[in-house]
């Protein structure tokens, strides 16, 4: 058995070392490490709060509601 290291981004992996030895087709297994992401948890959480507060909220709405887009925080502009 072969051991890549690589990383897996945009939808296709890309291997740390060129793979010249691996001729022809083969049977792959690509295992996916979870990182610790300290911002993802950060969103989670935000998320988690947002969404307590959407549902502990008692004030009603009036008219059609509007399309809203969630963009990334890195999208948002800061002061």
């Amino acid at each position: 058995m072969l051991v890549v290291e690589g990383f897996f981004e945009n939808g296709a992996f890309v291997p740390e070392k060129p793979l010249a030895e691996i001729k022809g087709r083969q049977k792959a297994t690509l295992r996916i490490e979870e990182t610790d992401d300290p911002d993802r948890q950060g969103r989670l959480s935000a998320w988690r709060e947002f969404s307590r507060a959407i549902r502990a909220s008692d004030e009603e709405l009036e008219g059609e509601p509007e399309r809203v887009r969630f963009g990334a925080p890195e999208e948002t502009e800061t002061p």
